[in-house]
């Protein structure tokens, strides 16, 4: 983890630079698909969507939380990304979603930077990684 600072233009921009983002993506994609079959099921998306800490953590702080509750939680979000309702994500739903989702983080965020602390492979810190390397070229 480390702590740094962006905002919803740091997002954008990011996203806006579509070799940038689908190189990610599809980074990303291809370490969750654990069975290399080109689609992600519920268990190899399960991984990543505890990684978020969605409810277990409040201000920072772990709290403890109802397994029932946040196997909703996670089931729900799964159905988000798979836009098909076949029971699998693609590369395409995948990208579409975590898209929509930074978007809507971006909106959010607005454009004051904000300071956060950031997971070494997250997608903020990828855009934020991006923005910097933008600057020293």
């Amino acid at each position: 983890m480390s702590v740094e600072i962006l905002d919803g233009a740091t997002i954008v921009n990011f996203l806006e630079d579509e070799e940038a983002f689908n190189a990610q993506i599809c980074d990303r994609f291809a370490h969750l698909d654990s069975d290399h079959d080109g689609r992600l099921s519920y268990g190899e998306m399960l991984k990543e969507l505890q990684c978020l800490r969605l409810l277990e953590t409040h201000f920072g702080v772990d709290v403890e939380t109802d397994p029932d509750e946040l196997a909703l939680v996670y089931g729900s979000l799964f159905v988000q990304f798979d836009h098909d309702l076949n029971g699998t994500v693609d590369l395409e739903e995948f990208k579409s979603e975590t898209k929509q989702m930074m978007l809507a983080m971006a909106s959010g965020m607005g454009f004051l930077p904000v300071q956060m602390v950031l997971e070494e492979d997250s997608f903020l810190k990828k855009a934020v990684e991006w923005e910097s390397a933008k600057l020293v070229a």
